[in-house]
């Protein structure tokens, strides 16, 4: 059996937790897998065929609230790093107590 791009993917970016109430939305599991094909220097492949290429791969969504949710699934390694540094919005430190530098490391901190 062949290697895909995604299952690469899947097996480098994603754990599956079975007693988690969480998930990965598909906007975040997309992101997760663009910021993993730009650290790979890997073309990505567009958002519909995304969903297909998961399909594929065995990975099926649920819809919540009009969403499509990817259930037990958590975000590891590097491009998860990448995809939530580059995720967190840039606040001015006047419109926050805390250091703008102190909420990237809470987030980084959340996923390692």
């Amino acid at each position: 059996m062949t290697d895909t791009q995604i299952g690469s993917f899947i097996r480098d970016c994603v754990v599956f937790e079975d007693d988690t109430e969480n998930g990965l939305d598909f906007d975040t599991f997309y992101g997760l897998y663009i910021s993993w094909c730009v650290l790979g220097r890997k073309i990505p492949i567009p958002d519909s065929a995304f969903k297909t290429a998961l399909e594929l791969e065995g990975v099926k969504p649920i819809k919540e609230n009009g969403r499509r949710i990817y259930p037990g699934m958590s975000m590891v390694g590097p491009a998860a790093r990448d995809y939530v540094v580059n995720s967190v919005p840039v606040w001015s430190e006047t419109a926050t107590d805390i250091p703008v530098s102190e909420i990237r490391q809470q987030a980084v901190a959340s996923i390692a």
